[in-house]
């Protein structure tokens, strides 16, 4: 049996798991690199292929810790920092402008901008009064790759004791990750995180009939029920004293 989902697609915005959109994302942006003139600094840290890449996403990577390593040699590759940055006007010459103009990674990366303010947020590195913008995921390259790199690290068991319990559960529920395992044979009822499992479906529309296990292919409907959406909401009820000589917290 063949085993579709209904508005979604595997290895797009649907995922075996979250090491497998873990090694998805930094290989796609390993070849960015290597595609875009960055062979010398991919060699000036021995990587050599997109394992090594990886590899050196780890926390402890380049004789550092806490993923800094990942950032002080890669970020200016991954996003241009900069005040008035937007996922609609990000370059395609960084990685995160390419994913947008190719249509990669596009939920995921939503759901980062969230979770960045979060992560920012607890571990104290956002100043509200004054405002020094460390919640916004545009303004520092550097903390931006750091803090992707850490949520990949981390689990809900081996994060800090001092994060919130929402950073603690987006750890192990990326939306469009399973967090059940993908099905064989037979009609289980699977687990995504962010979702809602509605049932197998014979065609590729939510109104056709269930399935009943005699079907070649078969469909699952997926609905959303984890939104992530810092910036449209909950920071709109956030004070912020906003000054004109604020202070840059990130080291690059």
């Amino acid at each position: 049996m063949k085993y579709n989902f209904i508005g979604h697609e595997l290895n797009v915005d649907l995922w075996e798991s979250k090491e497998v959109l873990k090694k998805s994302f930094y290989t796609d942006f390993y070849n960015f690199i290597k595609n875009n003139n960055g062979e010398e600094d991919l060699n000036k840290h021995n990587i050599k292929n997109a394992e090594d890449f990886v590899a050196f996403a780890d926390f402890y990577a380049g004789g550092m810790k806490d993923c800094y390593a990942m950032g002080f040699a890669f970020h200016k590759y991954f996003l241009e920092a900069r005040m008035n940055g937007s996922l609609q006007n990000e370059p395609e010459t960084t990685f995160i402008g390419w994913c947008m103009k190719n249509n990669k990674y596009v939920d995921f990366i939503n759901f980062l901008i969230t979770f960045f303010a979060w992560w920012r947020n607890d571990e104290g590195c956002t100043c509200m009064d004054p405002y020094n913008y460390a919640d916004n995921f545009f303004v520092g390259s550097w903390a931006a790759l750091v803090d992707t790199s850490k949520l990949f690290y981390y689990t809900a068991e081996t994060v800090h004791f001092w994060q919130s319990y929402r950073v603690k559960y987006t750890m192990d529920n990326i939306p469009g990750t399973f967090i059940s395992v993908l099905p064989e044979e037979g009609l289980p009822k699977i687990r995504v995180a962010g979702y809602e499992f509605l049932g197998w479906h014979k065609e590729n529309d939510v109104n056709s009939p269930f399935a009943d296990g005699t079907e070649e292919v078969v469909y699952a409907n997926l609905k959303r029920h984890d939104f992530y959406d810092y910036w449209g909401k909950e920071e709109k009820g956030i004070k912020k004293v906003y000054i004109e000589n604020w202070k840059k917290v990130d080291p690059a």
